[in-house]
């Protein structure tokens, strides 16, 4: 069984889920079996092997905490996890279901699944039977079937077709009717029809599937909130709260690992080692130029504001400072299963973005406006492809070759050598300029970093913590110091963990009607009005400089 998967950069054994593990011969009768290590097994006498069975346990029953990228973390990653639920939902990353054998690994894979009438299956591969409570799957090797999750669930799915690619979410949501594939479905589109007319001619993704699963965070229900891209279809989780915008911010992202590693990758991804993993050093641009680009193309394809979109630039910038500013990425990725540099690892989304983001207005500035970092993608792609892998130490020399000499000089110095990169050099090239400004809060029961929240003696009850006055949040509702929380839009707030209760504040809509009931005084009352969301000191790119407006319309919406 696989100790790790692709994508998810950590420890997974998912062989510790399985139990009462037996082979068999031709007549029936079994075969002597071990087990050697957590994710091994040896049978003996294996000539005579016909076939095995064993017993399969769900990870989501027992997820330890909510951040498999903690340092002592052992927990799998929901969107990795696998999910056991009779009459109701079975969600199938196959990683945790079917293992190989040693050296055949790379043989095809034949998946049949039996299933009630009224569990619909969903997944980016092509059912062969057209039975109602069969399903029948072939795939060319291990590491595709792997890259193939499949969630079952009452139907509760939504189609479409964007320039010749199908696309169909499906949606598992028992307590929240509202969540449904037909109410995200506009959105989504939206999204991916821009998505596509951004990528143009370099997509030739024909099908694409979304599995959406909706936990209530329960004792024995998925935590890890997030998604894990495959190279046709993406395995997401969220909570109860979530909105279209929320699926739109991380399909946004996922969609764009078609790019790579599906089409760009190393050798160690092309040939996976799912027991002893040997991990390419080039997170910083599997993943660094995933993100930008999904980024970006909000802003080219004119679904965000030139202000939106440097906000979210700049608040990576501040991100980022949270990581070892002066770290290798290079060195980062080759080691990040290591305990010290998987801490580092979230910066491949901050750092990495924007580190790609001074390569686009390189390539931009060198080139006169004609070729973008995406065009130089577009050519790796002809290079390589689906079917062919780099080796680790041919890409930089072979990206700087197709680019200019600048290209190859700031990814020595700031990915290789981990030099920390001045922001404000890159982004005076296309006329902007940083300046102090109002930045938007994220969680309405805090102002910058600090929380204006405390718990009572019993630690199950959250009071209102309100020293000076600076939460609008709080003054517009008229919370005051010392309220007991109690409700949240008529959602419970009594006996949540912190994260939890944070997450009911988190992102919300600025004039949205809001409702808090809480105790003051021994009286419970109910404070309703508009969400007010809190700002703090903190800085920003506004263009300046008009001498560079040419090169700035060309990199955000030409």
């Amino acid at each position: 069984m696989a100790k790790i998967i692709p994508g998810t950069y950590s420890i997974a054994d998912y062989g510790r889920y399985l139990e009462d593990v037996k082979a068999f011969d031709a007549a029936g009768s079994t075969l002597p079996i071990s087990k050697t290590t957590t994710n091994t097994w040896l049978i003996s006498d294996a000539k005579d092997l016909d076939h095995i069975s064993y017993l399969v346990n769900d990870t989501y029953d027992s997820e330890e905490d909510a951040n498999p990228f903690a340092k002592e973390s052992t927990t799998i990653f929901s969107p990795a996890g696998t999910n056991i639920l009779a009459g109701q939902n079975f969600l199938l990353n196959m990683a945790g279901f079917v293992g190989y054998f040693e050296g055949m690994i790379n043989h095809p894979y034949t998946i049949t699944i039996t299933h009630p009438a009224d569990l619909v299956g969903v997944s980016a591969l092509k059912d062969s039977d057209p039975s109602d409570t069969k399903d029948h799957f072939q795939v060319k090797r291990y590491a595709e079937m792997v890259d193939s999750p499949l969630m079952y669930s009452v139907p509760n799915i939504g189609e479409f077709t964007v320039d010749g690619m199908d696309v169909i979410l499906s949606v598992y949501s028992p307590k929240v009717e509202s969540i449904t594939a037909e109410s995200l479905l506009p959105d989504l589109e939206r999204m991916m029809t821009a998505q596509k007319a951004y990528l143009g001619d370099i997509n030739d993704t024909e099908k694409y599937a979304i599995l959406n699963y909706i936990t209530a965070m329960g004792p024995d229900d998925a935590k890890g909130i997030g998604a894990l891209e495959h190279n046709f279809s993406t395995s997401a989780v969220f909570r109860e709260n979530m909105t279209s915008q929320d699926l739109i911010d991380v399909i946004s992202y996922e969609f764009f690992h078609t790019l790579t590693p599906l089409y760009i990758h190393s050798t160690e991804i092309q040939n996976f080692d799912f027991i002893n993993p040997k991990v390419s050093e080039h997170l910083w641009m599997y993943e660094g130029f995933t993100e930008y680009f999904a980024q970006h193309f909000q802003i080219y394809e004119n679904l965000v504001t030139e202000d939106e979109f440097m906000s979210t630039m700049s608040a990576k910038i501040t991100a980022s400072m949270a990581y070892n500013d002066s770290l290798s990425f290079t060195k980062m990725s080759k080691n990040v299963l290591q305990p010290e540099m998987k801490e580092q690892y979230g910066n491949v989304y901050k750092k990495g973005a924007l580190m790609a983001m001074c390569l686009d207005i390189i390539i931009r500035e060198k080139s006169n406006g004609e070729r973008s970092l995406l065009d130089v993608m577009g050519q790796l792609i002809k290079i390589y492809g689906a079917e062919r892998s780099f080796e680790d130490d041919e890409l930089i020399p072979k990206f700087t070759e197709l680019t200019y000499p600048e290209v190859g000089q700031f990814v020595q110095k700031h990915v290789v050598d981990g030099v920390p990169v001045d922001y404000g050099h890159y982004l005076a090239k296309v006329g902007m300029t940083k300046t102090q400004q109002k930045i938007q809060g994220d969680i309405v029961f805090m102002v910058g970093d600090i929380p204006y929240l405390k718990m009572d003696q019993s630690q199950t009850h959250f009071l209102a913590f309100n020293p000076d006055d600076q939460n609008l949040f709080y003054k517009q509702l008229g919370i005051e110091e010392g309220d007991v929380f109690l409700e949240f839009n008529e959602k419970p707030m009594v006996g949540l963990k912190v994260p939890e209760f944070l997450t009911l504040g988190y992102k919300l809509e600025e004039g949205s009607p809001i409702s808090v009931k809480v105790e003051r005084d021994g009286k419970e009352l109910t404070l309703e009005g508009e969400v007010r969301n809190n700002y703090s000191d903190g800085f920003g790119y506004e263009f300046t400089d008009t001498s560079k407006v040419e090169l700035k319309n060309q990199w955000l919406n030409q």
